[in-house]
C-alpha cells in the first residue's frame, strides 16, 4: 500500500494490495480435528414407585434443548411428588436453562412437589450463583456410584417426607 503523508494526515486513497479471502473453518470442524465433540443433549425421564422420577439429561441445556427438558419436567411432575433431575452429566447451560429448571422447582414447590437436583460440574452451578437463583432450587450431593432408581431414589424420597411431614 502506498500513502502520501499531507500534513499529518493520510492519504489512503491510492492503490491498495488485498489479500485474498480465507475460509475460516467452522468451531464444529475446530472441535472434530481435535477429536472434543460437544455431547448431544438427551432428556429422559425414568418414572418409579415411591411416587418418584427420575431425570437426567447429558449434553448442552440452551435455547434449543430447553423447551424439551421443560416438557419432560412438566409430564414427570403431573406423576410424581418428588422429582430428582440428575445433572452430572451436563455440559453447559445458558440462561434459558436455568429459567426452565428455577420454574420448574417453583412450579413444583407451589403445587406440594419437590425438584431436587442432583449435583454435577461446579460450572454449572456456578450459572445458578451468578444469576441469583441458587435459592431457588435444592440440590443434593449423592454418591456418584448410585443407580438412579435405586438408593439414592429411596433416600432422597425419605428425606423429602421427612422435611414435608
Amino acid at each position: 500500500m502506498r500513502s502520501v503523508q499531507r500534513g499529518g494526515e493520510h492519504d489512503l486513497t491510492s492503490e491498495v494490495n488485498t489479500t485474498p479471502e480465507i475460509a475460516m473453518p467452522k468451531t464444529e470442524e475446530i472441535l472434530a480435528r481435535a477429536g472434543v465433540l460437544p455431547q448431544a443433549f438427551t432428556c429422559t425421564a425414568t418414572h418409579g414407585g415411591l411416587d418418584a422420577a427420575w431425570v437426567h439429561v447429558t449434553g448442552e441445556l440452551d435455547i434449543a434443548t430447553a423447551p424439551e427438558l421443560e416438557r419432560i419436567l412438566l409430564e414427570s411432575q403431573q406423576h410424581a411428588a418428588l422429582i430428582v433431575l440428575d445433572l452430572r452429566e451436563l455440559g453447559f447451560i445458558d440462561c434459558l436453562g436455568v429459567h426452565t429448571i428455577v420454574d420448574a422447582s417453583v412450579r413444583a414447590r407451589k403445587a406440594g412437589r419437590r425438584l431436587i437436583l442432583v449435583r454435577g460440574r461446579p460450572d454449572i452451578y456456578r450459572v445458578f450463583r451468578l444469576t441469583g437463583c441458587f435459592a431457588e432450587i435444592d440440590i443434593g450431593d449423592p454418591d456418584r456410584e448410585l443407580r438412579p432408581m435405586g438408593a439414592l431414589q429411596r433416600s432422597l424420597v425419605a428425606r423429602s417426607l421427612l422435611k414435608s411431614g
